[in-house]
């Protein structure tokens, strides 16, 4: 259903057949990103800040035109909406209109077909995606920097010290144009990650060259994985293809076990396809020079410093070396995402920049119940994905999934010793990896149909367990909490009863020289406490 332009790359493909065509896709977008991090070589030479800005911007739009053809006037229209917005709408409300028109408009950029409209190349609907992210987020930025501006003037001292210190570090006022490049600038227009306005701001404003920082070397720490993902995925995609598991043959000659195991290897198979264009995304920033803070700054992904202090510590001792890392672009920790053993702690490891602006803009801002929470943040990020039905049976089962995580962390994990937690770790970790490639089916085969066709023929099993492992939660909670109710109540009544005997033993009859001096009414009486 993709479309395109005679002149867009999208169409040199079209005349393939529909797997080959998909294949020299990839590789089409595979060498855009290898051109892109060859040019940062180039582009982070460049001395001054508007130069930068300009050459960045006309290869990003350079590149958006070649992938999109006409369609770029998607992402053109988006910008130039979001620069009115931030220009003529009050401060206070920017963020919010910002938010609904530009989710708003992705959903008519998917479904615009529908509408006698050209259907939009999929490399476009990923320069749309990141473009939305960019443009709500600067929206943000420039809401928070208001906010923050007039907190400030209200506070004390030392909240306005604060607040200050902040300021420095986060306020943006960016121009029409400011908008504009950074919206286009190639470092990240194809496939991320997300980086903050001011992040772009300081690269512009800071010189890789002259810090001394070694952006070559950098990028080649990162990326010499890439080709151990990239034959990965070629195999296990040759042996494993998702298209089996839509063949009726694996529903006939197959075996519902079988059916469950081939899950693992096609969920590998797109974890190494993701792990590779996360990896080569990260060094188009890294070898430009984006996202290079002071270690000493802790630097977070998506966000950049979190300790100001440091920078300032940092800016009075300009003389001293600086260690730099390139934190704040770091999208994927694959370690992490492969063998932490929960799903809270392998997704605070996937995507991490759109995780952070998912946290920033979305759950964050939402006051609610915390379970509430996640289940609007996992909506908002189906959304972003797209509309295909997986993406939403795929992320709204993880709300669920956690708060199972959270009970069994409670009533479990914490109650054991060292060795009985690197069990259960591990135990987690396998449940983890299943449920991880059990959703994945969803996201990959994205129709509600062949979604649920593959769940029916595996008797929908992890759903089945996480109602199990739900309920059997519920009991072992009811269970434990009348245990412990009990516990205080006989604790409580065997202070009282001593409590009650010491009180006595105070208010019995005591005479000394013939009188009783006990107070009034109280001779061998209980004296009962208010």
């Amino acid at each position: 259903a993709d479309g395109g332009t005679s002149w867009s790359l999208h169409y040199v493909t079209s005349f393939l057949p529909a797997t080959v065509a998909m294949k020299t896709d990839d590789i089409v977008y595979l060498s855009l990103l290898i051109a892109s991090i060859g040019f940062g070589q180039l582009y982070r030479r460049l001395g001054s800040p508007e130069v930068r800005k300009w050459v960045g911007t006309c290869v990003g739009v350079l590149l958006t035109l070649a992938v999109s053809g006409t369609h770029i006037l998607h992402p053109l229209l988006l910008t130039a909406t979001n620069i009115l917005i931030i220009n003529y709408v009050s401060k206070s409300l920017c963020h919010a209109v910002s938010f609904w028109w530009s989710f708003s408009y992705l959903l008519f950029f998917r479904i615009c077909h529908h509408l006698g409209l050209e259907a939009a190349p999929a490399h476009t609907n990923a320069v749309q995606m990141m473009i939305t992210l960019k443009l709500i987020g600067v929206c943000f930025e420039v809401h928070d920097t208001w906010r923050k501006r007039g907190e400030a003037k209200k506070n004390d001292d030392e909240k306005r010290a604060q607040l200050e210190l902040e300021l420095k570090y986060e306020e943006v006022d960016p121009s029409p144009m400011d908008i504009f490049h950074y919206a286009f600038c190639y470092i990240g227009v194809l496939t991320g990650p997300y980086y903050k306005y001011r992040v772009y701001e300081d690269m512009l404003q800071g010189s890789p060259v002259s810090s001394g920082l070694d952006c070559l070397q950098a990028t080649l720490r990162r990326i010499w994985v890439v080709p151990l993902y990239g034959t990965a995925f070629l195999a296990s995609d040759y042996f494993f293809p998702l298209s089996f598991a839509e063949d009726e043959v694996i529903f006939k000659d197959y075996g519902f076990f079988y059916r469950i195991w081939y899950m693992t290897p096609v969920f590998f198979n797109f974890r190494m396809r993701i792990y590779a264009g996360f990896v080569l995304s990260e060094c188009v920033c890294i070898m430009a020079g984006l996202g290079a803070y002071p270690v000493a700054c802790e630097p977070k992904p998506g966000r950049g410093p979190s300790k100001y202090e440091a920078l300032e510590v940092r800016s009075e001792k300009e003389s001293t070396k600086v260690e730099y890392n390139f934190e704040t672009i770091h999208n994927i920790d694959e370690f992490g995402a492969d063998f932490t053993p929960t799903v809270r702690a392998g997704m605070r490891c996937w995507n991490m920049t759109v995780q952070f602006w998912l946290a920033s803009n979305v759950y964050k801002r939402l006051k609610l119940a915390r379970p509430v929470r996640e289940a609007l943040t996992m909506l908002a990020s189906a959304y972003w994905h797209g509309v295909y039905p997986g993406y939403y049976l795929s992320m709204l089962t993880v709300p669920f999934i956690l708060a199972v995580e959270d009970y069994f962390d409670r009533l479990v994990r914490r109650r054991l010793g060292d060795s009985g937690k690197y069990a259960y770790d591990w135990f987690a970790w396998f449940v983890k990896m299943q449920n991880f490639a059990y959703m994945g089916m969803a996201f990959l085969l994205l129709r509600v149909d062949t979604t649920l066709h593959y769940w029916h023929s595996i008797g929908y099993i992890y759903h089945g367990l996480l109602i199990m492992m739900h309920g059997f939660a519920q009991y072992v909670n009811l269970i434990v909490g009348k245990a412990e109710h009990k516990l205080k109540k006989s604790r409580a009544t065997a202070i009282i009863d001593e409590h009650t005997k010491m009180r006595y033993v105070k208010t019995k009859e005591v005479v000394v020289d013939g009188e009783n001096i006990a107070p009034n009414g109280c001779n061998g009486e209980l004296v009962k406490d208010k």
